[in-house]
């Protein structure tokens, strides 16, 4: 890790959950002391996660005759809230300060967009802030969604000159 300055980190929901589908809070918090043990060694992180649909399956049931995408999109969005509050929660333990970054496609085909979430991850890395970064699936919805968040990360390392991409799936 010494030639390196800035490296991307993804992981994903069968990384980030037990088998019953809930989020694996051990293992959340050992990949956040990984994370803070690299900052300490001056390695700027940016964490892409998955999980938040499966986080959000231990908290709300459905009728199987609820809409796919409907259900998608509740599970996400209650999903992503309980997931962000256990990364606050373990970085804080660490002393580390995480930020929330949502994205969509529509966020790396508009120049605009595309300037305005580099200027967040920069001033974000500059302040010593990890940011965590998700696909925004309780809006992405067919055609704009990424195929996963594999591409995702590989579009932040881009977007942001890392050095390297750690898929962890």
């Amino acid at each position: 890790m010494q030639n390196y300055h800035r490296i991307v980190v993804k992981v994903g929901s069968n990384v980030l959950t037990t088998d019953q589908g809930h989020p694996d809070e051990a293992r959340l918090q050992h990949l956040i002391r990984q994370i803070s043990e690299l900052r300490r060694n001056r390695l700027e992180v940016i964490l892409v996660t998955s999980g938040a649909v499966a986080s959000g399956r231990s908290l709300v049931p459905f009728e199987e005759r609820t809409d796919p995408v409907i259900r998608r999109q509740v599970l996400a969005a209650v999903g992503q809230v309980r997931l962000m509050n256990l990364y606050s929660e373990f970085c804080r333990a660490n002393d580390l300060l995480c930020a929330q970054i949502l994205v969509t496609k529509e966020d790396f085909r508009s120049r605009r967009h595309y300037l305005n979430t580099r200027n967040c991850f920069s001033a974000l890395l500059e302040q010593s802030i990890l940011p965590i970064a998700n696909e925004n699936d309780a809006i992405s919805v067919t055609e704009l969604m990424f195929t996963d968040n594999d591409e995702l990360a590989g579009l932040i390392a881009s977007m942001m000159d890392a050095d390297a991409v750690f898929l962890m799936t």
